[in-house]
């Protein structure tokens, strides 16, 4: 039909001109028919075509065809686009719309490998490489509430997500993580409820109290204010074992502190807290009834049980500063503890610096931290552990190195150089490298 119209317009036009053409060619030499003339050829098609023959004039048609032609094909064309654009968005109208929970959903997760060498006086020197898997989903429940749920590889240890490769490639355990909901109903006051993620500040992430994969489980209550000064109020109340023939083993702590804006590269946070430890003196130690991780014990001489020395009631004080030593972060920190429960060994200590954050790629970091933690200062069963090997009672330096090798890809060196035992402590040294990636 498109081919009919271009040979039905090209005639028409050849007929119009040729028309045009013998009309002009009858015309004489008289004034008055030079004048009609002249208006007859202002009125005609074109006064371009003036003078040309009939050869002249089938060529411009030729043209003018060739024309109509190529416009023909890519009228044919957009036609054909529009066509397959009109199918594609029919199938979509037919699809099935997506469950709306699916935008209300997020998921994260992060795997790490790392190869560890232990060299610890007095034992065989060990060699080992573990994996850390991380899987976790945050639901929105409405504008206020969301629910916070993560899996993780390890085993019961509250502190440690990490699963050793061995056992003949046997299958490893998923635990649950974490699983609490975050109710926020203000932009200054947050609760928690369940396994939560640590509700208290830790100076540039200082394990001197908490291991960074404890989770704790009962609730918690954070307020912060606003401004270059806000102050924060961290209250909580754990769980940490419900006993069926003694009293519950409970941890009530408070926190409060200022967070300070000191232009646009500086920013520090000061506090203190308190964590008052319920029904542990005179108990069996928490995680495992045979280690105390340091703490002081009582052993019973019939049947070897033991038993913890002293309750554990913790006064701590910290500070964090950060800035930038030209455009390279910099962090020092420090984080102070006494046990107000023991009549000795009741104080720990660390002072610490961070250079650079390895987040974009060729981006590198170097952390150092010194440490000094006496038996009691802390419970043990909760606190760092890589550190001496996990517990209390030791002292060393911490030396970190990391860079971020792509996107959400980093690796990274740690090396504890530490003495397990304050008296007469053994030399305990520590190697891992490491490969992390997140999404």
């Amino acid at each position: 039909m498109k081919k009919a119209l271009v040979i039905a317009l090209s005639a028409l036009l050849a007929l119009s001109v040729i028309a045009w053409a013998d009309e002009a060619s009858s015309t004489d030499d008289s004034d008055t028919t030079e004048a009609v003339v002249v208006q007859e050829a202002t009125e005609g098609p074109d006064e371009s075509y003036a003078g040309l023959d009939i050869a002249d004039l089938m060529k411009i048609i030729e043209e003018q065809q060739s024309q109509i032609e190529e416009l023909s094909e890519r009228l044919v064309a957009v036609e054909g686009g529009l066509s397959a654009n009109t199918e594609k968005v029919d199938k979509l109208k037919e699809q099935e719309p997506l469950p709306s929970w699916v935008p209300k959903v997020k998921v994260s997760g992060d795997l790490r490998y790392r190869y560890e060498h232990i060299n610890k006086t007095g034992k065989k020197s060990r060699n080992r490489e573990r994996v850390r898997a991380r899987l976790g989903l945050t639901g929105k429940v409405n504008d206020q509430v969301d629910i916070k749920v993560r899996l993780a590889s390890g085993s019961a240890d509250p502190v440690s997500t990490n699963q050793t490769l061995d056992g003949a490639f046997s299958s490893k355990s998923i635990w649950l993580d974490r699983a609490y909901f975050d109710w926020h109903p203000s932009e200054n006051m947050t609760v928690y409820g369940g396994k939560m993620s640590n509700p208290f500040f830790k100076p540039a992430k200082s394990q001197l109290l908490w291991d960074g994969d404890m989770n704790p489980e009962g609730l918690a209550v954070r307020f912060e204010g606003s401004g270059d000064t806000k102050p924060f109020l961290n209250v909580a109340h754990f769980w940490a074992d419900e006993r069926k023939a003694a009293a519950d083993a409970r941890i009530l702590g408070a926190q409060t502190g200022l967070h300070l804006k000191g232009g646009s590269n500086t920013k520090a946070t000061v506090g203190v807290g308190y964590y008052a430890f319920t029904n542990v003196e005179g108990q069996t130690p928490l995680v495992d009834a045979t280690d105390s991780f340091g703490n002081s014990v009582n052993t019973d001489p019939n049947t070897g049980d033991i038993t913890y020395t002293t309750g554990f009631r913790e006064f701590e004080a910290f500070a964090e500063v950060t800035t930038k030593l030209g455009n390279t972060p910099f962090t020092v920190y420090g984080d102070y503890v006494t046990n107000t429960d023991a009549d000795t060994d009741d104080k720990g200590w660390l002072v610490g610096a961070n250079l650079g954050k390895a987040k974009n790629p060729g981006e590198w970091e170097f952390k150092y931290n010194y440490r000094r933690v006496e038996a009691d200062a802390v419970l043990g069963a909760f606190c760092d552990s890589d550190f001496i090997g996990g517990g209390t009672d030791g002292k060393g330096h911490v030396l970190g190195l990391g860079v971020a090798l792509t996107k959400n890809t980093s690796a990274g060196l740690t090396y504890f150089l530490n003495d397990a035992g304050l008296a007469g402590g053994k030399s305990y040294k520590r190697l891992q490298f490491d490969f992390k990636f997140k999404f």
